[in-house]
């Protein structure tokens, strides 16, 4: 298993650096809108409830008609796409907060999850269109933050944790976990802040962010965890050898992305004023 878990992973990490920064702008917009929309929307809605195939077919028909809507009119309103996630999210961090396992609210209200996969999975989307065809570096930054985080997550929970941040959704994880994540934003961010050649000035501000937003993404993880938990299922699929779903792989990413690429604009850290589609 674990062989099979790092072949997977090394052909992965190939095929995004690939698609990032070979493909014309266009091209990634539809890979990423078939990865993401596509076959994590097709997981999100079997963990839903939504066992009929035909349900599951109108489901991802209409993300990807949401989201040829937005690309026809991306950076018109993209800003606004993304506040709206964001909201979402703080919805969502409540959602988990609040979480106990012997609740009946999302058996009573069956369509919260299927629909929760709109503002998510779309405002995602957008996001790493942004990033993408402003700055393939910064999205590639982002990635390797979050990969960064969650490493540094597991190893320091497995050494030190013992307190556990949230034991109804995932026994696994720990507050030691997290600071283990806060801190290798830290290190990372101070690593990019330098590559990148940000100024000081913008050093404070770029490496908060990273740590932010490397908290969110624990809160993407734990949302699927709570998917999957009401779903009883393990992984979201079995796509990826070793590794489960794609939503077991981009579940983190799905909270961090809005939050970083809305950071970048307001940041002024990078300008997205030429950005057209």
């Amino acid at each position: 298993m674990l062989k099979q878990r790092v072949i997977t992973g090394a052909v992965l990490v190939l095929l995004v650096m690939i698609s990032i920064l070979l493909l014309p702008n266009i091209v990634f917009a539809f890979v990423a809108a078939a990865v993401v929309l596509g076959i994590g929307g097709w997981e999100w809605a079997k963990l839903a409830g939504l066992n009929d195939v035909i349900q599951q077919i109108l489901f991802i028909v209409s993300l990807l008609l949401f989201a040829l809507a937005i690309y026809l009119s991306l950076y018109a309103f993209w800003q606004t796409l993304v506040i709206v996630g964001l909201v979402v999210w703080v919805a969502i961090l409540y959602l988990l907060m609040t979480y106990h396992q012997d609740s009946l609210l999302y058996q009573n209200t069956k369509w919260l999850l299927p629909s929760m996969a709109f503002p998510v999975l779309l405002t995602a989307w957008a996001s790493i269109l942004i990033l993408q065809v402003h700055n393939a570096d910064m999205l590639l930054y982002l990635i390797l933050l979050i990969a960064v985080a969650d490493s540094s997550a597991y190893f320091m929970g497995k050494r030190f944790g013992k307190n556990k941040l949230a034991p109804q959704l995932s026994p696994g994880k720990t507050l030691e976990g997290m600071l283990g994540a806060i801190i290798g934003a830290s290190i990372w961010s101070l690593l990019a802040a330098i590559y990148f050649d940000l100024g000081q000035l913008n050093w404070p501000f770029f490496m908060l962010l990273s740590i932010v937003t490397a908290i969110l993404s624990i809160g993407g993880d734990l949302f699927e965890s709570l998917l999957k938990r009401e779903a009883c299922q393990k992984d979201s699929g079995t796509i990826l050898p070793g590794h489960g779903g794609i939503l077991d792989r981009i579940d983190s990413l799905l909270a961090a992305a809005p939050f970083f690429t809305m950071g970048i604009v307001l940041g002024g850290i990078r300008e997205l004023s030429s950005v057209t589609y």
